[in-house]
This record gives structure tokens, sequence and C-alpha cells, in this order.
């Protein structure tokens, strides 16, 4: 065996050990779902199961978007890994107002959205704050206007004051994302912006 074998053989060997090792990390993670975990990079409506879960469940019926009182939920409309026609909420262009009746829940026929008994649980993502843009931590003191936390619905809870700057709560927040909606009207780019949170697997 020549020398340019011998490196391709090792080519062949790493790449192959690495998709395997990448396989058997997801295999691992799999909790008898019917498919490998996807890393939510996006916001689902309330109540949305873990990804791989909603994937397998959600039937893109549309029955969550056309009952959404608010036309908070829209479909996907471009080929990503979100699954076109799959509900997402956006913030920036319309949060989710938490609903007391969650009538997106209750329409959910295939349990991909799973009913929550308080808004306090509902957990569509986190929000975070970026103080360098945040007119609250770097103003004078003249220019606060703190809109996050006065339109929040859990103020004081989700989001509070220290030092009259708005702090996010993460583990009260419900990632509505009225806060970074009502952001981007008064200091766009919106300086909050909402994250999916890391694990969905206790929605299930």
């Amino acid at each position: 065996m020549d020398n340019d074998e011998l490196v391709d053989r090792r080519g062949f060997l790493k790449s192959a050990f690495h998709e395997i090792t990448k396989k058997v990390l997801e295999f691992s993670q799999d909790r008898g779902d019917s498919a490998p975990k996807k890393k939510r990079r996006w916001l689902r409506p309330p109540g949305a199961v873990e990804e791989s879960l909603f994937f397998s469940r959600c039937t893109r019926c549309n029955e969550c978007i056309k009952v959404c009182p608010h036309q908070c939920i829209r479909g996907v409309d471009s080929d990503t890994d979100a699954g076109i026609g799959t509900p997402v909420i956006v913030p920036r262009i319309a949060p989710c107002k938490l609903c007391t009746d969650l009538p997106c829940i209750k329409v959910c026929k295939d349990k991909a959205l799973m009913p929550v008994d308080d808004i306090r649980k509902i957990k569509i993502g986190v929000a975070l704050i970026d103080r360098t843009r945040c007119l609250n931590y770097i103003g004078d003191g003249s220019s606060l206007c703190r809109k996050c936390y006065t339109e929040c619905p859990l103020k004081d809870e989700a989001i509070y004051l220290e030092d009259s700057r708005p702090v996010v709560r993460a583990e009260r927040c419900t990632g509505c994302g009225i806060c970074e909606n009502v952001c981007e009207v008064v200091n766009p780019p919106s300086s909050v912006r909402v994250f999916p949170p890391p694990d969905m697997s206790f929605l299930r």
C-alpha cells in the first residue's frame, strides 16, 4: 500500500468514525421518539411538544393558525428545517398574547400542542436583553423606556427592574415575545430577542 492509499484510507476511516459517533450520540439522546431529536431554532405555539415529536404529530392542518384571535401564529412558508406549513410565532411581527383559554391548544387534535393549566407554565422560549443596545442600559437616565417591563404580561415575575433597568428572570419567562415586539417599535432593531428553550421534553 503506497502513501496516497494510506492517506485515503485514514481519511475514510476518520470520516466514517465521525459519522458513526454522530449517529450514536443522536440515538443515545433519543428517548423513544420515532426520529432523532432536533434542536429547535424557531418558536412554536404554546404547549408545543419536543421538536422531533412535534414533527411526527403535526399534520399541518392549520387549525391553530385559523383559531388564533390575534393572528400570532403563522405557517412556515419557506423550505427550512422548521418544515413548510408548520406553525411558528415570530415575535417582531406578532407576539403571542397568552390567551387565557389557549384556543390554539384546544383545536390541536394531533397532540402536537399539549394542554397547559397555567399560562405561567408556557415555555415558548426565553427572552434575552442585549445590554449594549438597550436604552435602559446605555442611556443617561433621560431616555429610559422600560416598555418591555411595562408590557410584560408577567411583570415583576418574568421581567423585573433592578436599578431601574429591566432584567429577565429566565425560569419565569414564557417567551411570548411581547417584549421583543414593543422594543422593535421604540428601538429598532429590537434589543430584546426571544430564543427557543434548550429542552422541551418536559412538555410531553
